[in-house]
Formats: C-alpha cells, sequence, structure tokens
C-alpha cells in the first residue's frame, strides 16, 4: 500500500511539476520577449522623433548650418554606441552633408533606397520612416548593415531632400538582444516580415540570410514546424507562446521547446522577436523533487514498517 502511495505521489507530483515549470518559462519568455521588443521600439520612436525634429529646421539646406546641426545630431548619440551617423540628401537623392563617428565623408546617391521613394512620395513633414535593413554605402558604417531612420526635407513647401541617420545592426542586436537567455541553450531570433534573420546566437545571421530559405535548403527535424510557426506569427503579429520540437543547433538532438514571441511595429518595417528554450533545461530541475519524494516515501515506509513491528511485538507481550 505505501508503494502504491508513494508510486502515485510520485507521478502525479512529478507531472504536475514538469507542466507548472514549463508554464512559468513560457511566460517568463514572453515577458522578456515583450519587453524587449518595447525597448526596440521605444528607441526607434525617440530617435526616429528626434530625426524628424532635426529635419524640420528651417535653415538644414544651409550649408553652415547644415554641418554644424549633423555633427550636433552625431555628437549627442555618439555615447549610445548605437548610432553610426547621419547625412542630408538634395532632392535628386545625392549625400550634400555628412556627419559619422569619424571624419569619412564622401557624395554618394541614395536615391534607390526604400526611405528615399518613401520622402518623394510626399509625406508629412515631421513624419520619419525606418527602412529596411541594408548595407551601408558611406562614412564609417561603409558595408556595414545598418538600419536606415529617415525624414523629408523641405524647402519653402517643395521637396528637397532626405536627412538619414544610420543606426548600426550589430550594436543594436548586441545592446538589447545579448542578455535575453533564460538558460545557457536559449535560442534568440529576430527576423523582419519577408524572413530576414537580422540576429540569431544559433545560426549564422545578417541581412544576407532568410532564415525561411535556410530551413528550407538545410532541414533538420522539426525546421518545417519551426518555419511554419514562425510564418504564423509574423501574419498574427502581436505576442504568443507555443511548445515545439525541433532539433536542437547545440546538441542536435530533437528536443521539446519552449517558444515565446512578440513583433516590434516600427511602422515601414514589422519584426518578429522569438526566445526558444529547451524544455529539457527547465525539466531537470524538477530532478531533486523526484529525489526528495522518493526519500521521504522511503523514510515513512521505513517508519510505517518499524511502528509496524514494534506494535506486533508489543501485542504479543500481552498474549
Amino acid at each position: 500500500m505505501i508503494v502504491v502511495l508513494g508510486a502515485t505521489f510520485y507521478l502525479f507530483l512529478g507531472l504536475g511539476a514538469k507542466t507548472s515549470l514549463t508554464n512559468q518559462l513560457l511566460s517568463k519568455q514572453q515577458v522578456l520577449a515583450r519587453a524587449e521588443a518595447g525597448n526596440v521600439t521605444s528607441f526607434f520612436q525617440v530617435f526616429g522623433d528626434s530625426v524628424a525634429v532635426l529635419s524640420q529646421l528651417k535653415t538644414i539646406t544651409s550649408s553652415n548650418s547644415a554641418i554644424w546641426s549633423l555633427d550636433s545630431f552625431t555628437e549627442q548619440w555618439r555615447d549610445s554606441g548605437l548610432v553610426y551617423g547621419i547625412a542630408l540628401t538634395d532632392g535628386s537623392g545625392v549625400v550634400r552633408f555628412n556627419s559619422n563617428v569619424s571624419e569619412v565623408s564622401e557624395e554618394i546617391s541614395l536615391s534607390d533606397r526604400d526611405y528615399f521613394l518613401w520622402a518623394k512620395g510626399g509625406p508629412e513633414a515631421g513624419e520619419y520612416f525606418v527602412g529596411t535593413p541594408v548595407i551601408s554605402r558611406l562614412g564609417t558604417s561603409k558595408d556595414q548593415p545598418v538600419i536606415p531612420v529617415a525624414a523629408p526635407v523641405y524647402q519653402n513647401g517643395t521637396f528637397a531632400g532626405v536627412l538619414v541617420a544610420e543606426v548600426g545592426l550589430h550594436p543594436l542586436t548586441k545592446h538589447y538582444l545579448n542578455l535575453m537567455k533564460v538558460t545557457d541553450s536559449t535560442d534568440i531570433f529576430l527576423i523582419t516580415k519577408n524572413g530576414t534573420l537580422l540576429y540569431s546566437n544559433s545560426f549564422h545571421s545578417g541581412i544576407d540570410v532568410n532564415l525561411f530559405d535556410f530551413l528550407k535548403t538545410n532541414s533538420f527535424s522539426g525546421s518545417k514546424a519551426l518555419s511554419d510557426n514562425l510564418k504564423n506569427a509574423l501574419n498574427a503579429s502581436g505576442e504568443g507562446r507555443l511548445e515545439i520540437s525541433y532539433s536542437d543547433s547545440r546538441t542536435g538532438r530533437v528536443e521539446s521547446h519552449a517558444m515565446a514571441y512578440s513583433s516590434i511595429d516600427l511602422g515601414g518595417q514589422q519584426w518578429l522577436l522569438v526566445m526558444a528554450s529547451p524544455a529539457q533545461d527547465i525539466w531537470d530541475l524538477t530532478i531533486p523533487l523526484y529525489i526528495r519524494l522518493i526519500v521521504l516515501m522511503v523514510l515513512v515506509a521505513v517508519t510505517v514498517f518499524a511502528f509496524g513491528i514494534i506494535a506486533v511485538k508489543e501485542v504479543q507481550k500481552r498474549l
């Protein structure tokens, strides 16, 4: 009877602990994903507003004032370590003035960039646009992946150019995403709407990598389910959580993962921040509970057995 009770307690309490810990893991990851997604969104709102305010200066198109204003802007954001520089183009998209964290300066056309095409479309003064992550063409950020933030410049109501600042992709993800781990095996993904992998701590990432194409050409157990779930999350936006099994990039084993995601809406861009941790890492925390339960059941069994022997001897003495 004692053995049966012990097994019952072991089974139900152990399974209950696993379910509870998995739910706690999902909740914790959801909170972290939501918080960091909010931090990234807030950064771009503040940064975008500062670019938009600068673009509305009446003297921004005059040489001396433009150079001083751009240099002041760069200096203001220098300590953040996230901003490479800022440039002002003319109405045809050619860079007229450029200020960045070094003294490199050059003229180059940006007329093919999505933010320039957006600005030529006639947005209101004071609006800003977060462009598609690209490889920079100028300044200290040249050949580096950057996230452009742009605002239109008008002179007497006529489109006069674009003011565009560059946020470094690597510094941004390092600042906001590097410390998001719940366990040492937590996977972090930052994905654009079309599947571009902006950041991953477990796969090669960069604006030249499409996660969905990567999962298709480098398939592994669970890769299709992972791809489908991420696509659904991107289409649904918002936030959510789920359990999914796929091959862990570190161990190579198919493991159940607790996954939470939160969308980042930047107006012109929509990203998805994803966290996924092997559930086994959390389940391993139940092992001490199992050990304590077994020890407790053994102690109870031994105690009951000992009292049983004592009781039988007392009865025999009276007889």
